[in-house]
């Protein structure tokens, strides 16, 4: 999953997307500068608008979905 959110974060044009945890929490990645990889690759930091950020292992990554959570994705459960 690592691999997959290297692409999407030098995809051009960008393309907004959602980071969908193993506990179905989501982050939503509106840009290429809200989100980054740790240099071993195990890791993923999303920043907030507020400051704020998150650290996802990419072992607990379950999936990628295009576009942004409705309610924003600062860390809201799924559905």
């Amino acid at each position: 999953m690592i691999a997959d959110i290297r692409q999407h974060l030098e995809a051009a044009p960008f393309e907004p997307f959602t980071i969908v945890t193993s506990s179905g929490t989501r982050y939503g990645v509106p840009s290429a500068d809200h989100a980054g990889l740790n240099p071993r690759g195990t890791r993923v930091v999303v920043w907030f608008d507020d400051d704020a950020s998150v650290t996802i292992a990419g072992l607990h990554i379950a999936a990628i979905e295009k576009g942004m959570p409705a309610s924003g994705g600062n860390g809201e459960q799924g559905a």
